[in-house]
C-alpha cells in the first residue's frame, strides 16, 4: 500500500492506494521561492513599476484603503499588510486614516480565521478592518464596461483617496489568471456586477492559467481601471501557495512582469487514462464551499478514461457557495444555462459535462441532499469513497492522484 497524504480544510488526510494500482502523484511545482518574502514585498514597494511607491503616496495624509481578497490564505495576507503598514509608518503616517477593505466576492461567508488573524496582529492595531459581501447594499456605480458590465464597487473604496489593491497570482477557472485586479472584481463588486462579468465566460475561450484572450479577464482589467486603483501589489506563488516573486506599482505594468514571472509553473504533465482520479481542491484556501473547490475538476476528463470515477476531497463547511448550484441542479442544457444564468451556472455546466462520462464522489460534510441533486455521490472519509469506487469496478482501477487540483493543471502530452 501507498500512504497518499492530501489537504483537507485545515488538516489533511490519507488515502491507502495499492501500489499496483497507482499510476502517480501529482504534485504542485514549486517553482523558485524566494528566500525571504518579507524582504521581496519591501522592496518591490519601494521600487515600484510606473508608480509611486507607498511612501511617496502616503505624502498627501489622504485617506487610505488597502483591498484584499477574503479568499486569499491569512498568512499571505498578514505578511503583506505588515509591509505596507510598515512602509506607512516610515513616514509617520497615521494608522487611524487607513482602512482594510476584505472583499467576499468569490464567497458567500466571511472569512473567520483572516479576520480573527488581522484583529490579533500587533503590527497590525489600530487598522480599521471593513468586510464587503457580494450581497452588501454600501456600493457605488463607477459605470458600464465595454462589455456591458454595470461596475458597482464597495463605497469605502471610492470614497478613499489612494486605492491599493493587493492580489495572489494564480489560475483561475472563470479569467485565467487572479492578481490584484480580482481584489476589485469579484472580491468587493456587487453580486450583479460580477454575475454580468462571470456570464462572460460562456461567450469566449476561457482557459485555466491563460488570461490574454479571456473575456472575463478584459472586462476585470477594464473595471479596475475605472476603479483608479493607485498600486497594484501582484503576490505571484506557486501551487502551494509559496511567494515566488512579488510585482508592485500601476495596474498593467505589473500584471505583465507577473505573468511572466508566472510561467507555466501550474502544470503538471501526467500520464492519462486513468480508470480513478483522487483530487484534492487544495485544503482550505479552495474547499471552504463547493462553488470554489469545484474547479479541480475541471482539467480531470482529459486524463481520465470514459467512464471513470472521480473522488473530490472538499471538505464545504459553507455548504455550496453560490445560489444556482440549487436553483439550477437540475438543468442539463447548456443553453438554458446561458438563458438562466446566475452564479454557479458555470460550475453545474461543469459538473453535467464530468457526469455524462464519468461518476463523481465527493468527500465532504456538504449534507448528502444537496450533493446528490447535482448528481454527485457523497462520502464522509476518503478512504472509504475509495474502498466503494475500487468495489464498484469490475476492472480497471488504475488510480491517479492530484493532491492541489485547483492551483494544477494536470495534462497529458
Amino acid at each position: 500500500m501507498v500512504e497518499c497524504w492530501l489537504p483537507y480544510g485545515n488538516t489533511e488526510v490519507h488515502i491507502s492506494v495499492p501500489i499496483r494500482n497507482l499510476l502517480g502523484t501529482i504534485e504542485p511545482r514549486e517553482g523558485q521561492p524566494v528566500l525571504d518574502p518579507r524582504e521581496a514585498i519591501l522592496r518591490s514597494l519601494q521600487e515600484p513599476i510606473g508608480s509611486k511607491s507607498v511612501t511617496e503616496l502616503a505624502v498627501s495624509r489622504s485617506k487610505v484603503a488597502i483591498a484584499i481578497d477574503g479568499t486569499m490564505s491569512p498568512p499571505l495576507v498578514i505578511l503583506a499588510l505588515r509591509c505596507i503598514v510598515e512602509s506607512l509608518r516610515k513616514v509617520e503616517y497615521p494608522m487611524g486614516e487607513v482602512s482594510v477593505l476584505v472583499g467576499y466576492g468569490l464567497r458567500e461567508h466571511r472569512n473567520k480565521e483572516l479576520i480573527e488573524t488581522i484583529s490579533s496582529s500587533e503590527v497590525l492595531r489600530g487598522l480599521r478592518v471593513i468586510e464587503h459581501q457580494r450581497g452588501s447594499g454600501n456600493i457605488t456605480s463607477l459605470g458600464t464596461t465595454s462589455k456591458g458590465t454595470e461596475v458597482k464597487v464597495c463605497s469605502h473604496l471610492v470614497d478613499s483617496d489612494i486605492r491599493i489593491a493587493i492580489g495572489q497570482v494564480m489560475i483561475d477557472h472563470f479569467s485565467g489568471m487572479r492578481g490584484a485586479q480580482t481584489t476589485i472584481l469579484p472580491a468587493l463588486s456587487s453580486l450583479e456586477t460580477i454575475e454580468q462579468n462571470r456570464n462572460l465566460s460562456f461567450r469566449g475561450e476561457v482557459t485555466p492559467g491563460i488570461s490574454e484572450g479571456n473575456p472575463v479577464q478584459a472586462d476585470i482589467m477594464e473595471a479596475t481601471s475605472m476603479a483608479e486603483v493607485d498600486l497594484a501589489v501582484n503576490l505571484v506563488t506557486n501551487g502551494r501557495g509559496e511567494v515566488v516573486s512579488v510585482c508592485s506599482g500601476d495596474l498593467n505594468g505589473t500584471w505583465e512582469k507577473a505573468l511572466e514571472d508566472f510561467d507555466d509553473i501550474h502544470k503538471s504533465e501526467v500520464e492519462g487514462n486513468a480508470d480513478i482520479v483522487i483530487v484534492s481542491a487544495g485544503g482550505s484556501r479552495f474547499d471552504f464551499d463547493l462553488y470554489n473547490s469545484v474547479w479541480a475538476l475541471n482539467e480531470v476528463p482529459s486524463i481520465a478514461r470514459k467512464g471513470a470515477s472521480i473522488i473530490l476531497l472538499s471538505e464545504c463547511t459553507e455548504g455550496l457557495g453560490a445560489d444556482g448550484l440549487e436553483t439550477l441542479a437540475q438543468v442539463n442544457d447548456l443553453d438554458e444555462l446561458r438563458r438562466r444564468y446566475m452564479l454557479g451556472a458555470r460550475a453545474v455546466h461543469l459538473i453535467k459535462s464530468i457526469l455524462r462520462r464519468s461518476e463523481i464522489t465527493i468527500v465532504s460534510a456538504l449534507p448528502h441532499y444537496l450533493a446528490e441533486s447535482l448528481g454527485i455521490k457523497v462520502e464522509r472519509t476518503a478512504n472509504e469513497a475509495y474502498r466503494r469506487v475500487v468495489e464498484s469496478r469490475r476492472r480497471g482501477r488504475r488510480t491517479l492522484v492530484i493532491t492541489h487540483g485547483c492551483s494544477t493543471v494536470p495534462y497529458s502530452p
